[in-house]
Protein backbone atom coordinates (compact mmCIF):
# COMPACT_ATOMS: atom_id res chain seq x y z
CA UNK A 1 0.00 0.00 0.00
CA UNK A 2 1.23 3.47 -0.78
CA UNK A 3 0.90 6.49 1.50
CA UNK A 4 -2.22 7.81 -0.20
CA UNK A 5 -4.02 4.47 0.17
CA UNK A 6 -3.11 4.26 3.85
CA UNK A 7 -4.16 7.87 4.40
CA UNK A 8 -7.50 7.36 2.61
CA UNK A 9 -8.17 4.26 4.71
CA UNK A 10 -7.29 6.02 7.96
CA UNK A 11 -9.35 9.15 7.18
CA UNK A 12 -12.45 7.25 6.02
CA UNK A 13 -12.66 4.48 8.60
CA UNK A 14 -15.46 4.48 11.13
CA UNK A 15 -14.38 3.09 14.50
CA UNK A 16 -17.73 3.78 16.17
CA UNK A 17 -20.64 6.19 15.88
CA UNK A 18 -18.56 8.75 17.79
CA UNK A 19 -15.22 8.22 16.04
CA UNK A 20 -14.62 8.61 12.34
CA UNK A 21 -11.19 9.04 10.78
CA UNK A 22 -7.94 9.10 12.72
CA UNK A 23 -5.77 11.30 14.89
CA UNK A 24 -2.48 12.75 13.69
CA UNK A 25 -0.62 10.35 15.96
CA UNK A 26 -2.46 7.31 14.55
CA UNK A 27 -1.79 8.39 10.97
CA UNK A 28 1.91 9.00 11.58
CA UNK A 29 2.22 5.65 13.37
CA UNK A 30 0.53 3.74 10.54
CA UNK A 31 2.83 5.44 8.01
CA UNK A 32 5.82 4.67 10.26
CA UNK A 33 6.97 8.30 10.34
CA UNK A 34 9.38 8.96 13.21
CA UNK A 35 11.67 11.79 12.11
CA UNK A 36 11.76 15.24 13.70
CA UNK A 37 9.98 16.85 10.73
CA UNK A 38 6.92 14.61 11.03
CA UNK A 39 4.52 17.55 11.54
CA UNK A 40 5.63 19.17 8.30
CA UNK A 41 5.41 15.80 6.53
CA UNK A 42 1.89 15.30 7.92
CA UNK A 43 0.73 18.72 6.72
CA UNK A 44 2.24 18.08 3.27
CA UNK A 45 0.42 14.75 3.04
CA UNK A 46 -2.93 16.26 4.01
CA UNK A 47 -2.49 19.24 1.70
CA UNK A 48 -1.54 16.99 -1.22
CA UNK A 49 -4.44 14.62 -0.63
CA UNK A 50 -6.83 17.52 -0.17
CA UNK A 51 -5.86 18.99 -3.55
CA UNK A 52 -6.28 15.55 -5.11
CA UNK A 53 -9.76 15.03 -3.58
CA UNK A 54 -11.13 18.54 -4.17
CA UNK A 55 -12.38 17.90 -7.75
CA UNK A 56 -14.38 14.95 -6.40
CA UNK A 57 -16.18 17.17 -3.91
CA UNK A 58 -14.35 15.63 -0.96
CA UNK A 59 -12.51 17.54 1.72
CA UNK A 60 -10.40 16.71 4.73
CA UNK A 61 -11.85 18.14 7.94
CA UNK A 62 -10.59 18.28 11.52
CA UNK A 63 -13.00 17.46 14.36
CA UNK A 64 -11.69 19.56 17.21
CA UNK A 65 -13.82 17.75 19.78
CA UNK A 66 -11.80 14.54 19.55
CA UNK A 67 -8.79 15.58 17.42
CA UNK A 68 -9.71 13.32 14.51
CA UNK A 69 -9.12 14.10 10.84
CA UNK A 70 -11.74 12.70 8.45
CA UNK A 71 -12.97 12.87 4.87
CA UNK A 72 -16.29 14.57 4.19
CA UNK A 73 -18.34 15.08 1.05
CA UNK A 74 -19.06 18.76 0.54
CA UNK A 75 -21.69 20.25 -1.69
CA UNK A 76 -24.49 22.74 -1.20
CA UNK A 77 -27.02 20.06 -0.29
CA UNK A 78 -24.86 18.52 2.42
CA UNK A 79 -24.19 22.00 3.82
CA UNK A 80 -27.93 22.57 4.15
CA UNK A 81 -28.41 19.20 5.82
CA UNK A 82 -25.46 19.67 8.14
CA UNK A 83 -26.74 23.10 9.14
CA UNK A 84 -29.78 21.39 10.67
CA UNK A 85 -29.67 17.60 10.87
CA UNK A 86 -32.99 17.50 12.74
CA UNK A 87 -35.28 18.16 9.74
CA UNK A 88 -38.23 20.05 11.08
CA UNK A 89 -37.62 19.38 14.77
CA UNK A 90 -36.58 22.84 15.96
CA UNK A 91 -36.94 21.83 19.60
CA UNK A 92 -34.02 19.40 19.23
CA UNK A 93 -31.89 22.01 17.50
CA UNK A 94 -32.59 24.54 20.23
CA UNK A 95 -31.84 22.02 22.99
CA UNK A 96 -28.61 20.91 21.33
CA UNK A 97 -27.50 24.53 20.92
CA UNK A 98 -28.22 25.15 24.61
CA UNK A 99 -26.24 22.04 25.57
CA UNK A 100 -23.36 23.13 23.35
CA UNK A 101 -23.37 26.63 24.84
CA UNK A 102 -23.61 25.39 28.41
CA UNK A 103 -20.90 22.75 27.90
CA UNK A 104 -18.55 25.39 26.51
CA UNK A 105 -19.25 27.59 29.51
CA UNK A 106 -18.85 24.77 32.06
CA UNK A 107 -15.70 22.98 30.82
CA UNK A 108 -17.41 20.20 28.89
CA UNK A 109 -20.43 19.22 30.96
CA UNK A 110 -23.78 20.63 32.01
CA UNK A 111 -26.96 19.62 33.82
CA UNK A 112 -30.58 19.20 32.87
CA UNK A 113 -31.46 22.13 35.17
CA UNK A 114 -29.13 24.47 33.27
CA UNK A 115 -30.60 23.40 29.93
CA UNK A 116 -34.10 23.86 31.30
CA UNK A 117 -33.18 27.39 32.41
CA UNK A 118 -31.51 28.28 29.10
CA UNK A 119 -34.43 26.93 27.07
CA UNK A 120 -36.93 28.57 29.45
CA UNK A 121 -38.92 25.37 29.19
CA UNK A 122 -40.32 23.20 31.99
CA UNK A 123 -39.38 19.82 30.52
CA UNK A 124 -36.44 19.14 28.23
CA UNK A 125 -36.00 15.48 29.18
CA UNK A 126 -37.66 14.20 25.99
CA UNK A 127 -35.34 16.28 23.79
CA UNK A 128 -32.31 15.14 25.79
CA UNK A 129 -33.36 11.47 25.50
CA UNK A 130 -33.75 11.81 21.72
CA UNK A 131 -30.38 13.58 21.40
CA UNK A 132 -28.80 10.84 23.53
CA UNK A 133 -30.41 8.12 21.40
CA UNK A 134 -29.09 9.78 18.23
CA UNK A 135 -25.60 9.85 19.77
CA UNK A 136 -25.08 13.58 20.28
CA UNK A 137 -25.11 13.48 24.09
CA UNK A 138 -24.16 11.23 26.96
CA UNK A 139 -26.38 11.48 30.01
CA UNK A 140 -25.21 10.26 33.40
CA UNK A 141 -28.43 8.94 34.93
CA UNK A 142 -27.15 9.21 38.52
CA UNK A 143 -25.91 12.80 38.48
CA UNK A 144 -28.03 14.06 35.53
CA UNK A 145 -24.86 15.53 34.02
CA UNK A 146 -24.85 15.91 30.25
CA UNK A 147 -21.77 15.74 28.06
CA UNK A 148 -21.44 16.19 24.30
CA UNK A 149 -20.03 13.35 22.24
CA UNK A 150 -17.60 13.93 19.35
CA UNK A 151 -20.44 13.08 16.93
CA UNK A 152 -21.52 16.72 16.88
CA UNK A 153 -18.14 17.62 15.36
CA UNK A 154 -18.86 15.27 12.45
CA UNK A 155 -22.46 16.32 11.85
CA UNK A 156 -22.06 20.07 12.30
CA UNK A 157 -19.36 22.36 11.04
CA UNK A 158 -18.64 23.98 14.39
CA UNK A 159 -16.41 26.67 12.92
CA UNK A 160 -19.15 27.83 10.54
CA UNK A 161 -21.68 27.68 13.36
CA UNK A 162 -19.59 29.90 15.63
CA UNK A 163 -18.84 32.35 12.81
CA UNK A 164 -22.53 32.62 11.98
CA UNK A 165 -23.43 33.10 15.64
CA UNK A 166 -20.78 35.79 15.99
CA UNK A 167 -22.10 37.58 12.91
CA UNK A 168 -25.65 37.42 14.25
CA UNK A 169 -24.47 38.91 17.56
CA UNK A 170 -22.87 41.85 15.70
CA UNK A 171 -26.17 42.62 13.98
Amino acid sequence: MNEISVLMYMLSRKKSIHHIGATKKEILKSLNVKNKNKSIYFQDLLTGLSKYLEPLGLQIIFNSLNSHWFINYDNELTELISANPFEGRPSLSATLLCVLTSCLKNSGHTSIQEIRALRNKKDVKDDIKILEKEGFLELDKKTTNIRLTPLIGYKLDLQKLFVRLALKLKE
